[in-house]
């Protein structure tokens, strides 16, 4: 697989192109667009606990730092924030991993920079998925699984059936019973059995004509192999997540009544913790953190920044 940068949105690039070549401004703008929502996650986690969401936050952001020269592994800079910043929280907690259904998995590689090992969000079952995994195969199945669920996830938003893209989130990301699903879209079981047979021939569609099909990949023909698979790359890559601006116009109560529903069901029935967290930042007026929480984030990271040298 061609080591080039997988990350979605021109934003992000410019950020860490710019992080990458040591610029400490662009690092200041990645704090400031991320740490907002990152702190609201933080808090809603350690609420009761005692402990401090912004010290989560600044180590999330150290993390990052650490790893800053391997990012052609990540397709989504949110997830992948979201994912260490995850990591942190168990270890700030001192809970055991499987707690948060988590097992330890190494998700960046020892170096000189102090790199560490940190906790993978699995499916309940055990299925190991993980950006940084260092078996290219593996890599190229993590791409290729999070390219066909994106594209289809985005097909159905576009068509705005909402429907078999209820059914799916709780199939695959929620991990609900068919039954569950059923009463919860108001739709019969064979509907549920039959729109997943269906998703899943459309992926393994979609997974054939891939680019890097040819590359150590097949779809799983089992049927509980491909949904333990799915399920991690869904959940590791926030593939239904909803846009900020689509939060910031339900926030505004401006969404029209399909998509109202939608953004109602992914907060409150699949219960998006990463949405939640964008949707309080965005309630917050002049968001969850203080210019002064900003400042004390970035001021205890910057010092880390360090120019990645060119063909790493």
């Amino acid at each position: 697989m061609k080591n080039e940068s997988l990350l979605k949105g021109e934003g992000d690039r410019y950020l860490i192109d710019g992080i990458q070549e040591g610029d400490s401004e662009a690092f200041r703008q990645l704090v400031d667009r991320y740490s907002g929502r990152l702190t609201a996650y933080a808090a809603r986690k350690l609420s009761g606990t005692g402990l401090d969401a912004e010290d989560a936050v600044q180590e999330t952001f150290l993390g990052f730092l650490q790893s800053i020269d391997r990012l052609h592994q990540v397709r989504s800079l949110e997830a992948y924030l979201f994912r260490i910043l995850q990591n942190k929280l168990v270890d700030l907690t001192g809970k055991r991993p499987e707690a948060h259904g988590l097992h330890r998995v190494p998700l960046l590689r020892e170096d000189s920079q102090g790199g560490v090992e940190g906790y993978d969000p699995v499916a309940r079952g055990g299925s190991p998925s993980s950006h940084a995994r260092q078996d290219e195969a593996v890599q190229v199945r993590d791409r290729v699984l999070a390219d066909i669920l994106e594209e289809a996830i985005s097909a159905l938003k576009d068509e705005k059936n909402f429907r078999d893209l209820k059914i799916l989130e709780l199939l695959f990301y929620s991990s609900w019973r068919n039954r569950d699903i059923a009463a919860a879209v108001a739709v019969s079981e064979p509907t549920v059995t039959r729109t997943k047979a269906t998703a899943l021939e459309k992926l393994s569609r979609l997974a054939a004509r891939h680019e890097l099909f040819k590359e150590s990949f097949t779809f799983p023909e089992a049927e509980e192999s491909s949904s333990e698979l799915l399920r991690a790359a869904w959940r590791e890559n926030l593939i239904s997540c909803v846009k900020r601006s689509t939060l910031g116009s339900y926030a505004l109560g401006a969404l029209e009544k399909e998509w109202k529903d939608y953004v109602t069901f992914h907060l409150e029935t699949v219960g998006c913790e990463t949405c939640a967290a964008n949707l309080a930042d965005l309630k917050t007026k002049g968001g969850v953190t203080t210019p002064g929480a900003r400042e004390r984030v970035f001021a205890s990271s910057v010092g880390f920044l360090r120019k990645v040298r060119p063909g790493k």
